[in-house]
């Protein structure tokens, strides 16, 4: 048997970042989506996932686990098997079309979390999740798979917005926006009233021209970007985690 996996290439990631949430993981999707925006998150991506093309099996590598790099390997069985269903195992129909490379990423995280089950918080248990990969937060996955401690701007406090934290917010957001593009962060809601924005729900964050007072984010589950003044964005979300220049 064949046994060559090779990194996945720039037609592989252009495919994966319009690729759509379509489990509860939008911490994982938007932290991809973001990935697959950039010359260092691209140079991660084709270091971590890997593809064995006679076997359509794929390798994903985590450098941040513990401390120790670990492989995980997904089969294309295990790749045809993963349904969306609700909790009773009865599957949901959908008309989207499936990226192969994120739900291998996705069964991995299972894979890991099954093995080492404080990868989950405590809190993120809790919800009502079908597959173990879903809810969680986005430092959790970030730290695993790009093998560093991200920033973290609030996202695991009991605060809502960031209104409390608005200076540092700016600052960051300032950071984020004179960065060039190399930059990889994301957001997310909290719990809310009155707000068009989903609750505990996870964005990319596409661009930062504070000059203009304009933020433009990225949903991974309508496959849409939005654009918000600074002022919205810090009433409506709840936290920043990312990096500045990734690796470096």
């Amino acid at each position: 048997m064949n046994t060559k996996f090779i990194p996945i290439n720039d037609i592989d990631i252009k495919a994966l970042q319009k690729s759509r949430q379509i489990f509860s993981d939008c911490y994982l999707t938007s932290t991809l989506h973001s990935l697959c925006g950039n010359k260092a998150g691209k140079i991660l991506l084709k270091e971590n996932i890997a593809h064995n093309l006679a076997t359509n099996e794929y390798k994903i590598h985590f450098p941040g686990l513990n401390a120790q790099e670990k492989d995980i390997f997904v089969t294309q069985k295990e790749i045809d098997n993963l349904y969306l269903t609700d909790k009773y195992a009865n599957i949901i129909n959908h008309n989207f079309e499936e990226n192969p490379i994120q739900k291998a990423i996705e069964i991995a995280m299972n894979k890991l979390i099954k093995k080492f089950p404080n990868i989950k918080s405590i809190i993120c248990r809790y919800a009502d999740s079908v597959e173990d990969f879903e809810y969680n937060f986005p430092s959790t996955f970030m730290k695993l798979f790009v093998g560093e401690k991200p920033i973290q701007l609030n996202e695991q406090t009991l605060k809502m917005t960031l209104r409390s934290k608005k200076k540092e917010a700016i600052e960051l957001l300032e950071k984020i926006g004179e960065a060039n593009g190399n930059f990889n962060f994301v957001t997310g809601t909290g719990f809310k009233f009155k707000s068009k924005f989903d609750d505990w729900h996870c964005y990319a964050i596409k661009d930062v021209d504070l000059n203009n007072d304009l933020i433009t984010i990225y949903n991974t589950r309508e496959c849409e970007s939005i654009r918000l003044n600074t002022e919205t964005f810090i009433k409506n979300f709840k936290y920043l985690t990312g990096f500045l220049n990734i690796n470096k």
